[in-house]
Parts: structure tokens; sequence; C-alpha cells
């Protein structure tokens, strides 16, 4: 039996009213939602952080040591910011090897150089335009070169130089309700390292090479932790 229709708008407004509370708890008042609307669409940000290369096969690149970074970005979509990244650890010690010497008489002592890191790339907000509880997780991933600005070899024949080197990481901003945040990062910086033939041998049990039958030529890198404090512009 169809109902008559007085009696179907009481169900129907008896219905809209048993649903008004279930919508209720659903959702936030502004005011108690843990989201909020980030500020700025560019930002400039300076930190401070540790470089820890990985062990290179012949043992003679750079040790740990501190860095300073800059970093400017630019949002050119809701989630996309595009990156450039700067940091120079100034003084990062190496090891100089003789590889015509054998045992303790192949070290030749340590030299000090600075390494200065260029990447630009993309960088993804996972939550958006907006913070979580003033949290905001990305990703991140680019493209540049790392350099002791050195032309001069050792005298083992070895300069680390200039390297194509790619970057890839995460980090998180913590927002404080002004233009500026709060920003950790952790991020991976892959390049190639190449050593001069001297450093080669044969893999024989009387080879005294520094490399033995090893390759000169492969991928290594180093990990970067920094923490800094960013500045947004353009809200």
């Amino acid at each position: 039996m169809i109902p008559s229709r007085p009696l179907a708008r009481r169900l129907i407004l008896l219905a809209a009213c048993t649903a008004t509370p279930l919508v209720a708890q659903v959702g936030h008042l502004p005011e108690d939602s843990p989201y909020e609307d980030l500020r700025g669409r560019q930002a400039l940000t300076l930190g401070l952080g540790r470089l820890t290369p990985d062990a290179d096969p012949a043992g003679v690149g750079p040790g740990a040591g501190f860095l300073l970074s800059g970093r400017y970005e630019l949002q050119i979509a809701t989630p996309l910011w595009l990156q450039t990244r700067i940091a120079v650890a100034p003084g990062l010690s190496r090891t100089v090897k003789d590889p015509l010497l054998t045992g303790d008489a192949r070290i030749a002592g340590t030299e000090t150089r600075p390494l200065l890191m260029w990447h630009t790339g993309l960088g993804l907000n996972l939550t958006g335009n907006k913070s979580w509880r003033r949290l905001v997780p990305q990703l991140h991933g680019g493209l540049g070169f790392v350099t002791d600005a050195s032309t001069r070899f050792d005298l083992g024949g070895y300069r680390f130089g200039t390297k194509f080197s790619l970057d890839y990481g995460a980090s998180l901003r913590v927002t404080t309700g002004s233009r500026h945040e709060i920003h950790v990062d952790l991020s991976r910086a892959l390049w190639k390292y190449r050593y001069p033939d001297t450093y080669g041998g044969s893999g024989a049990p009387s080879d005294s090479s520094i490399l033995g039958a090893r390759d000169r030529t492969g991928w290594t890198g180093s990990t970067v932790l920094q923490i800094g404090v960013s500045r947004f512009f353009f809200r």
C-alpha cells in the first residue's frame, strides 16, 4: 500500500531529523579541526645539519662534518613545490694515500676541503595545502652536483673534483601559526666516484694495491640530517 502524501512528508521529516545528529558527528567545527591552511606560496629556509658520507671503497673520500644550508621553494601546484637547495660543509677531512707504498706507510696524511652541494627538484606535501595538527610531511627529489672546488690532484693521483649528484628524501614542516616554520629534513645525496689507474690491481693474493680487482668507478653518497627555520611569503 502506498502511504498518503501527508504521511510520506512526516516520514521524510523524521528521517532528516534522525540523520542530523549523525552528520554532526562526522565533521569538525572550524576551531576544533586538526587541519589548517598553509601560509605563503614562496619560502626561504636556513638550516644547520650534519653530513655523513658512506665509506668509499678506497677510503679517500670526504669524512663526516656539519653543514650549513639554504633552500628556496616556489609553489607550482597545490601539493607541489619547486625547490632549490644549496649546502656547504666548510671543513671535511679526507685521507691521502700513496698507492706506490704499502702498509702504514701508504697513509700520507689528511687534508681538509670544503664540500658544496646544489640540487634542484620537486617537493610534494602529503597533506596538500593544509597542515595536520601543525605537521606537514613531505617527499622530495632532485638533480644537481657536488664539488670540493679543487682542480689539484693529490700525490696518489686522486681528486674529488665536481660530480653529478642525485638527491632524494623526506622532511617535516612544523607550522607555528605565523609565517615562520620549523623544517626537519633527512636526505640522501648520491654521486659516482672515480679512482686513478694506480689504485687498481690484479686481485691476486700478492696484490697490494688499494682496490685490488674492484671497479675504479661506482656510486656512493651521503646522508644529510638538518633542521632549519623557514620564512614564507605571498599568502
